[in-house]
């Protein structure tokens, strides 16, 4: 239920089912509250304090915190989302007739993301979608002082929606920004990108091929991508069956490389066997 902030409705913030567990400690409350901000825009104190069954001075404190944090702005009573931030990290750059297929497979992509693993993703739609919905998940929550996930991001909208999460740590590989893809390139990036690893990398494509394999539009792009998935002990790809055969210009990995593929709509028997062949896990959605 969306939080409404007139007194007169604040009782109606309360979910009916009273039965739910509130947010235990800071960072679950946090991810929680700006998880409904991301939506609302504006938050009050006493509609957040009934939402998470915690008191109203509990609630100033994260606030303040919040604001000093640049998550939010306060205000008389509550508190109001950060224009900048809040629009790249939670709109869609576009919205067609793929996209409900992407997002089943964003949904089965962060499922398979354990708490506390440091992940990767390129830059893309599904990636972005993906990682949306891996940082949001109610059990990665951070413990002992550890971050309850790491991410490393090469595309600057991604880290835009990590770094939201307090239980998230956010690294960002340096570089030039590309300006349709937010994809950081370049020596800078695949200098960083050389002293770290991951525990999954998540790999979107415009095009899987079975010669070709992976592809996208930029070779700057694909060779970031191809020395993250190198640093990667689990590599999964993310696409679409309309992605299926077609060859962009630059190659990111042949299909082979992938530990797992992710994908929504049919999937031609060539593919299947040759996902088979190569002892890559194939899940559909």
């Amino acid at each position: 239920m969306t939080l409404r902030n007139s007194g007169s409705d604040e009782k109606g913030a309360r979910r009916a089912d009273d039965t739910r567990t509130p947010p235990a400690d800071r960072s679950a409350r946090w991810d929680h509250v700006l998880t409904l901000l991301a939506t609302t825009k504006r938050l009050s104190v006493a509609a957040v304090a009934v939402e998470l069954g915690v008191s109203e001075s509990t609630v100033r404190r994260d606030f303040m915190e919040m604001e000093r944090a640049q998550l939010a702005r306060r205000t008389h009573g509550g508190i109001v989302a950060v224009d900048v931030a809040y629009s790249l990290a939670t709109v869609p750059r576009s919205a067609d007739e793929g996209s409900a297929q992407r997002e089943r497979v964003a949904d089965k992509a962060a499922a398979m993301v354990e708490p506390g693993q440091i992940i990767g993703f390129n830059g893309g739609r599904t990636t972005t979608s993906t990682a949306r919905r891996a940082v949001s998940r109610p059990d990665i929550d951070s413990r002992d002082g550890k971050p309850g996930l790491t991410v490393v991001c090469a595309a600057l909208n991604i880290a835009t929606e990590a770094v939201l999460r307090p239980s998230v740590r956010t690294v960002v590989l340096g570089g030039v920004a590309e300006p349709y893809s937010f994809e950081l390139t370049g020596p800078l990036a695949t200098a960083t990108m050389r002293d770290l690893w991951l525990d999954t990398m998540f790999v979107g494509t415009v095009g899987i091929d079975l010669n070709a394999g992976l592809t996208c539009n930029s070779d700057a792009e694909a060779g970031v991508t191809r020395i993250m998935i190198g640093h990667a002990r689990r590599v999964v790809g993310l696409a679409t069956a309309d992605k299926i055969g077609h060859r962009a210009l630059a190659g990111i990995c042949p299909v082979s490389v992938l530990t797992d593929l992710v994908i929504a709509g049919p999937v031609p028997e060539a593919l299947r066997e040759h996902l088979a062949e190569a002892s890559v896990r194939l899940h559909e959605v």
